[in-house]
């Protein structure tokens, strides 16, 4: 595990976001999907936790270490997603939900 987070925080297009999506796997053991369709308005700072949208209509409430969620609102912060509570969380560095 840590050579794929290695290599994922020094290659590819942007290792920040391929760091954090890791980090969000391994810790919540979300799917893709649940990762994508993260909104700003799933994140609870208080109490740690995401709200998880995922397959076949599953929902749940996930906990997360404290450095996950502050690194989930600084990056929401960073890359304008915190200004639209029900777009996509994860974006790229040009600020883009989809492919840059």
């Amino acid at each position: 595990m840590s050579q794929i987070n290695f290599y994922a925080g020094t290659t590819g297009d942007d290792p920040e976001l391929d760091t954090l999506l890791l980090r969000l796997h391994t810790e919540s053991a979300c799917r893709t999907g649940g990762a994508l369709a993260l909104r700003p308005r799933d994140l609870n700072p208080d109490q740690c936790l995401i709200y998880l949208r995922e397959k076949e209509g599953t929902a749940r409430w996930q906990p997360v270490s404290r450095s996950l969620m502050t690194a989930l609102l600084e990056h929401a912060e960073a890359r304008g997603a915190a200004a639209d509570p029900d777009g996509q969380l994860l974006r790229y560095r040009n600020g883009k939900a989809d492919d840059p």
